[in-house]
């Protein structure tokens, strides 16, 4: 059998040596597209009913049963993922705020209470460990970058010298949607059953909206940027 002996130069075991650790280098800096155990510091703290935690979640959740009613966040459907990315990053950025990035995990676990909510298309939360906004549409056109338009439109009722929503008003899925320590989302959207609209929900780890905590952080004059990051956002259709 013949033997084949490959012979390098210094110079050329040099370049590839380099070229080996440069290659390593950028793999461990990709952030993995499935987290299956999301960072979690709810249970440390007080959070406010719009993180919507209980200790009983489950962070591997079981394989779930195939249904055609969930617009699929999965990889193949990049568009969906990017759209909802994309909405939340050009709010948070001009805060200076880490960008948020998709998570399957979370995307699963949205996906599996959307589908408990099918025949009925109510707002009921899951009270799961992560931070959670959720929304429904009477018509089923309502884009991903349109459904956090909405959440975002909180804005208005909300007072970043107090920290606080204005009295009879909601402003819990707009902090969230910025809160400064989120680094993940994923989300889900069904089509209810009997024609009774859309249902869209995003949880988010680790979860926003803790008692006496600022989404902003020390950031000066945030009020400035509230109308910078809002007119980013395109437009949402009609209900």
């Amino acid at each position: 059998m013949a033997t084949i002996r490959i012979v390098l130069s210094p110079q050329s075991l040099a370049s590839l040596i380099i070229f080996c650790l440069l290659f390593i280098a950028v793999s461990s800096s990709v952030d993995p597209q499935q987290d299956p155990k999301p960072t979690n510091n709810y249970y440390n703290k007080n959070a406010t009913a719009n993180a919507n935690a209980t200790a009983n979640a489950n962070p591997k959740p079981t394989k779930a049963r195939p249904t055609t009613n969930v617009v699929p966040a999965k990889r193949k459907n990049g568009k969906f993922i990017s759209d909802f990315v994309s909405a939340h990053n050009m709010v948070r950025l001009p805060f200076g705020h880490a960008p948020i990035k998709w998570n399957y995990t979370l995307a699963y676990f949205a996906k599996q209470w959307a589908l408990k909510r099918v025949d009925d298309c109510k707002l009921i939360h899951s009270y799961g460990p992560y931070g959670e906004n959720l929304f429904w549409g009477g018509r089923t056109h309502w884009s991903p970058s349109a459904v956090v338009k909405c959440w975002v439109e909180e804005k208005a009722f909300y007072d970043p010298q107090s920290n606080s929503c204005a009295s009879g008003q909601m402003c819990g899925h707009y902090t969230q949607v910025i809160w400064r320590d989120t680094l993940r989302v994923g989300c889900a959207r069904i089509k209810c059953n009997d024609n009774k609209g859309i249902y869209v929900i995003c949880n988010y780890d680790p979860p926003g909206n803790y008692i006496n905590e600022d989404p902003f952080g020390n950031l000066p004059n945030p009020g400035n940027l509230l109308n910078n990051s809002l007119a980013l956002l395109p437009k949402p259709p009609l209900p």
